[in-house]
Order: C-alpha cells, then structure tokens, then sequence
C-alpha cells in the first residue's frame, strides 16, 4: 500500500497503543527458582515463622514439619528464608498447565528407564545362559533331576492337594425350602 486510505485519519491518534506489542511472554524464558534460598539467619527475628524462623511465611502457611519447641522459643536450626519471585502472567499464562515445564528432565527420566531395562535385559540372559550351563553339564555328567525341578514338582502336587480341598467344600450344599405357611421346613443360613 503506498498511501494511507482516505477514511485512515494520520492527524489524530490511531489505536496502534492496542496492538499485541509483546511477542514472547516473559514466563516462557524464566520460571521460579525452586527450592532456591536467600539468606540464612543465627537466630530468631520478629517477624519470622514461629515453627521454622523463615521471614518469608508465618507459622500458619510453613510447610516444615511442626516442631516440638518452635525456631522462636529455641533460636535453634533456623530455616533460610525462601526466594520469592513475582511473574507478571497473561491471561493464556495463567491457565497454561505446562507452565515452566522442563523437557530436558523428561529425557533424563527417560535415560534412567532406559538404563534400568538394559541392566534387566541382560540379568536376564545372564540366568539363561546359566540354566543351560547347568543342563549341559547335568547331560554331560548326571541324567538326575535338579533341584529347581524337584521344587516345582512339589508346588504342582501342593496345588492338587488345594483344588481337591476345595472341591470337598461344594459337596455340602445345603438346600433352603420355603412354604407358604410363614415356616420353613429346611435349614435356613
């Protein structure tokens, strides 16, 4: 467009003040600084959490475990105070659920699970590398039966035994009889 359109008045203010002048909200870039701590006092300020000693929260809101003898009565082991940070969110940031989500310690979780697969993996073909070792060496040497085997005979003849103690419970089955006449005639349980 090489010239203003006739109705686009330049003389007076326009709404340019309306448009979208941020591009990238500043909660994309930072996010708070969990678990970071500012300062770390000697002894118990007025002011301070009575439970922790912290300036940053009273006792009501310290999410430290309720202490026996509070950090005010003590001055003992008193907790740093917290570092408090303020985000100037939109509205967007507000509701946005992954907010100052971090993927790089997703792909650490990831690298741990892999990890943890691997090692099973080869336990695993360990034991049967083992298993046909010891084959190989009860054909080479004994046609006997090892030990393993003898224990899962036992477990397998356990089993029978429980199925058939089982089935010795349905055998008494106990019949109710209902009459017309307000009374039964059979045992009722």
């Amino acid at each position: 467009m090489s010239s203003a359109p006739w109705y686009l008045n330049a003389e007076r203010p326009s709404l340019k003040h309306q448009r979208k002048w941020k591009l990238d909200p500043n909660y994309t870039k930072s996010w708070y600084d969990r678990g970071a701590k500012i300062f770390q006092a000697d002894k118990y300020r007025k002011g301070a959490c009575e439970n922790c000693g912290a300036m940053t929260h009273d006792a009501k809101l310290c999410i430290e475990r309720p202490r026996k003898v509070g950090a005010k009565w003590t001055s003992k082991h008193i907790a740093p105070d917290e570092k408090v940070e303020t985000f100037e969110l939109d509205y967007d940031g507000k509701r946005d659920c992954w907010n100052g989500y971090d993927a790089s310690t997703y792909a650490y979780i990831i690298e741990r699970y892999e990890a943890r697969d691997e090692a099973r993996r080869k336990y695993l073909k360990d034991q049967q590398l083992k298993k046909l070792e010891e084959k190989n060496n009860n054909q080479n040497g004994e046609a006997g039966v090892s030990d393993e085997e003898d224990d899962e005979d036992d477990l397998r003849v356990d089993e029978a035994k429980v199925d058939e103690s089982k089935q010795m419970d349905f055998a008494k089955v106990e019949k109710r009889v209902r009459t017309t006449g307000g009374g039964s005639t059979g045992t009722v349980r």
